[in-house]
């Protein structure tokens, strides 16, 4: 028969059995947490890169909306976002990009969203685009970035297209004889202090073939 301290030194290894478990625990989630803070530190550079592509674009898309769009950025440790709320009679028409790492803090992701209030048109409310925050693929991003903006131009342009047509100022092509907006001009050609729009460039060529000018 054992004695007690048999039992006692027993009930010690259990004890310790698992405050050895728990300190392996603490060590990786400390391990986890210092490789969490490293690669927020990359996602702060990349985040900077993804800033640096996106900004001019962006700033593009607010100056031709002009007066016609409220612009909102938010900040925070982690999060980049700025929404457009476009005044319009037609909808209530809110996009917004947004940057922030994924929740392993790995790759940055960037995020449209779109909301067409009412629901009335086609359109994607949502998209994104994945880079590793060590290695940003800035022509990928780019394309992203300009595809998801000229997609909302053509929207915006589909919804207000009839307001558009009726405020347009209207022009003639000397060769064709047709009239068109004036925004909607294939081509355009300076001569005698002039400007002459041509719906594409063969009317365009004809036109200065006629009256021996250079196309260039």
């Amino acid at each position: 028969m054992s004695d007690v301290n048999s039992l006692v030194n027993r009930i010690e290894g259990a004890f310790t059995t698992v405050k050895d478990k728990v300190n392996r625990q603490q060590q990786e989630l400390l391990r986890e947490h210092q490789g969490r803070q490293k690669r927020l530190k990359l996602f702060e550079k990349a985040q900077s890169r993804i800033v640096e592509i996106a900004k001019p674009r962006l700033e593009a898309l607010a100056k031709k909306a002009g007066d016609r769009v409220k612009t909102t950025p938010l900040v925070s440790q982690t999060l980049r976002k700025v929404t457009f709320e476009f005044g319009s009679a037609r909808a209530r028409i809110t996009l917004s990009f947004a940057v922030s790492p994924d929740y392993q803090v790995e790759n940055v992701v960037v995020e449209q969203d779109l909301t067409v209030i009412p629901q009335l048109w086609h359109y994607d409310s949502h998209s994104e685009f994945r880079t590793p925050i060590g290695a940003i693929d800035a022509d990928g991003l780019t394309r992203w970035l300009d595809d998801r903006i000229v997609g909302f131009v053509e929207l915006y342009i589909q919804i207000h297209e009839g307001e558009i047509y009726d405020q347009a100022e209207y022009v003639e092509d000397p060769v064709a004889n047709v009239k068109f907006p004036k925004f909607a001009a294939g081509a355009t050609l300076e001569h005698g202090g002039q400007t002459y729009y041509f719906i594409d460039d063969n009317t365009k060529a004809e036109y200065a073939r006629k009256n021996r000018l250079a196309t260039v």
